[in-house]
């Protein structure tokens, strides 16, 4: 009887040892993905940082620089392109196989043509990259 409970206990600690890594692979739905791009979109805007980095893959957040790096990119986007006046189109695309998330949109300073704002997902829903330009030199999508 002792030797059924350890083996149970044995084949449930493994399972549990499986389990969040198994969740931890399974990969976002394009809605999904969309929702948390607009959610992550708007969190910038507004500097919620601490929601972005909770978003935002370790390595990613480093190489931009962390809050510091974020606010500044926030505060380039203002200075350059201003608000955002038209909403044109947002979406999910891929890029290089990678899910991302892609808002585009007329801003107050810069009329010439619509920005593309994006976001770049892992499989797991962390952001891994972003980007910022005109609609002409925003590389296509897949």
């Amino acid at each position: 009887m002792r030797v059924l409970h350890r083996r149970a206990a044995l084949a449930l600690a493994a399972l549990l040892t499986l389990a969040p890594a198994a969740a931890a692979q399974t990969a976002l739905s394009d809605p999904e993905y969309l929702e948390l791009g607009r959610k992550s979109y708007d969190w910038f805007l507004g500097a919620q940082f601490d929601s972005l980095m909770a978003h935002t893959a370790a390595n990613t957040w480093a190489a931009v620089g962390g809050t510091e790096g974020m606010q500044q990119r926030l505060g380039e986007l203002y200075t350059r392109a201003g608000t955002e006046v038209e909403f044109v189109e947002e979406r999910m695309t891929r890029r290089r196989g990678n899910p991302q998330y892609w808002r585009e949109a007329r801003y107050s300073s810069f009329t010439d043509e619509p920005i593309v704002f994006r976001w770049v997902f892992n499989e797991q829903g962390k952001i891994t990259g972003m980007g910022l330009g005109p609609r002409s030199r925003t590389p296509e999508p897949d």
